[in-house]
């Protein structure tokens, strides 16, 4: 079941908020520092000329009511007026103008930031270790990173220009209310404290809801791949699993609706609640101002240019509210990215080894323990096997008996988590030098829906794709043939999702994962289940010539087919996470243990037919 953790508090100290919005600062800097630049100068600019309007509103007033009372002949404010009222047309026109232009410039830093950011997250993600994707809370905090990099750093750093716009013009307008009616100021700032108390109570409900919800919509998103999946699709209709599908995924978006709607009234309420107080102190405040100008405690000129500043400031704080509520929300999205590992600079060089490499001597590993996220039984236990070059060695054993995980490991894409790894003599080798030493062919190989030729060459993506020594590679796993019937030969988009695409059989893409692994060209090769979707034809050419296709490389065997390891130099038999038997073909009968009664059952099904 989801875990459910909306009962927790979700309510973050202003030291994090900060730290979350000063890491958007950064991901916008990153990613386009001119146009951040931009941006932040055209909103203190934008500020200081509110500022310029106020003082030149009062001059007005004031030259208007002079003008008045000395009679139309002689206005003595006639000579100002006109000028300082062009001279507010002119910052209006200025003030539009830059608007305009910073508001196209933001539009672009938006776009620049959400493009680092999704780079960013797509990095920490390659960059985690395998067996980290076997944790469910994992997944939770990728898919909370990934909702995360999508438009919300953009979204912070916009909200953060326009609200240090509207802090700046409260602070400017503060200021002249400060050289006039100075006592005005706190109860201005007073009319709005209940709406920003309202909307930090919202944004601290939206994220304890948004962080409760993460394995929701992952299940949702995976039953979605399930209805729309190509691959799945004929099992899907041959067993009219369509309805059944859709009612679950209905279910489980009818709780993230439920929940949202609770929220949401509840907040509302308090929402109008919060502006009706606030809306009755600026209405209290404008009757107190009438009542002064009306006994001449304070000038008709002061007291416009006040109630006019009132007014700005409760519409800046208004919008303050506002953008401190998506900003809250938006920043405390920003501490799922920060904290998935989204510091590098996603346009930084990779710290993985590079593709030059010594030659593969020997692997050996003793005492090898491993046990997947969030498991109680250990999958390996104790055990000890030793690869040297040259070599074919093969590992047998029923399903769950922990062989592919032994391979991963082997490999660099598992650590163990206990036990040690000796490669060529060093003991505890770095798993990106295993990695880049060896090849893999899974049993559930990748399927690529990219030309033929992306197919092959990603095999070794560091280096630039070899067309000849590409093709040398697919005439190696039987591929060439089939390949080259394509409409455009290795240029053939693969897959039917796409135009001028064509698609090939199970077997076939078997064919071009071996393709794959020889183009890697690697001094050390695993092969799991490599004929499982072969026809016995083609299992039989690929196991009669494996040593003459793997020639000075070694190769790591994983089969459930016996008469597929009888040539291997040494086969290890896997029962229950540990090495239960270990030897040649002949000797391992002659032991008659696990191995000789597992063959016996296959050998005795042919033997019977």
């Amino acid at each position: 079941m989801p875990r459910d953790d909306r009962g927790a508090d979700h309510a973050v100290p202003l030291r994090e908020l900060a730290r979350n919005a000063r890491f958007a600062v950064q991901l916008a800097w990153r990613a386009d520092r001119r146009s951040l630049l931009q941006v932040l100068t055209a909103q203190c600019v934008s500020a200081l000329g509110l500022v310029a309007v106020l003082l030149l509103l009062r001059q007005v007033v004031g030259g208007a009511l002079t003008g008045a009372g000395a009679g139309p002949a002689s206005p003595p404010g006639a000579q100002v007026l006109i000028p300082v009222i062009a001279g507010v047309a002119a910052l209006g026109t200025a003030s539009g103008v830059l608007r305009v232009a910073a508001a196209a410039r933001q539009r672009i830093l938006a776009v620049k930031v959400d493009r680092y950011a999704v780079a960013s997250v797509l990095r920490a993600a390659d960059r985690a270790e395998l067996a980290r994707f076997e944790d469910p809370a994992f997944h939770d905090r990728l898919q909370r990173a990934v909702f995360a990099s999508r438009s919300q750093p953009a979204m912070v750093v916009t909200a953060l220009a326009g609200a240090l716009q509207a802090m700046l013009t409260v602070c400017a307008v503060s200021g002249v209310l400060l050289m006039t009616v100075w006592w005005l100021l706190p109860l201005a700032l007073m009319s709005v404290i209940p709406t920003l108390r309202a909307s930090r109570e919202e944004r601290s409900a939206g994220y304890g809801l948004h962080r409760a919800l993460s394995e929701n919509r992952r299940a949702r998103q995976y039953l979605e791949r399930l209805l729309t999946g190509r691959e799945e699709a004929k099992e899907i209709r041959s067993l009219h699993l369509g309805p059944t599908l859709r009612g679950r995924w209905d279910e489980q978006f009818q709780r993230e609706i439920t929940e949202a709607e609770a929220m949401h009234r509840l907040h509302a309420r308090r929402k109008i609640t919060a502006r009706l107080t606030g809306d009755l102190t600026t209405a209290a405040v404008i009757g107190t101002m009438w009542w002064l100008v009306a006994t001449e405690t304070v000038g008709l000129p002061t007291a416009l240019t006040a109630l006019v500043g009132l007014w700005q400031i409760s519409l800046r704080m208004q919008m303050i509210g506002a953008l401190v509520n998506g900003l809250g929300e938006s920043v405390l999205y920003l501490r799922d990215l920060r904290e998935f590992g989204v510091t590098e600079d996603a346009d930084g060089e990779d710290s993985r080894p590079g593709t030059a490499r010594d030659g593969f001597v020997s692997l050996h590993a003793e005492s090898i323990g491993f046990r997947y996220p969030g498991m109680t039984t250990p999958v390996l236990k104790n055990v000890g096997v030793t690869l040297r070059a040259g070599e074919i060695v093969a590992l047998v054993g029923v399903n769950g008996s922990g062989k592919t995980t032994l391979a991963k490991i082997l490999s660099g894409l598992y650590r163990p988590d206990s036990g040690q790894l000796t490669y060529n003599g060093e003991p505890d080798p770095e798993p990106g030098t295993l990695r880049d030493t060896t090849a893999v062919v899974f049993q559930d190989f990748v399927r690529y829906k990219l030309s033929a030729a992306d197919n092959i060459t990603y095999g070794r993506p560091q280096t630039p794709p070899d067309r000849a020594r590409a093709a040398r590679a697919a005439e190696r796993a039987g591929a060439h043939a089939f390949l080259d019937r394509l409409p455009r030969g290795y240029d053939t988009v693969l897959g039917k999702e796409f135009s001028d695409s064509a698609d090939l059989s199970l077997g076939q893409w078997q064919r071009l994962a071996l393709a794959r692994a020889f183009y890697r060209d690697s001094d050390f090769v695993v092969l799991d289940e490599p004929s499982a979707s072969l026809d016995p034809q083609a299992e039989a050419e690929l196991f009669g010539r494996i040593r003459e296709l793997f020639a000075d490389r070694t190769v790591l065997l994983i089969t459930h087919r016996f008469a597929n390891v009888r040539e291997a130099d040494r086969i290890y038999v896997l029962d229950g996470g540990e090495v239960v038997e270990q030897g040649d073909h002949d000797s391992l009968l002659k032991a008659d243990g696990v191995y000789t009664r597992l063959y016996r059952l296959q050998a005795d099904a042919y033997q019977d037919a």
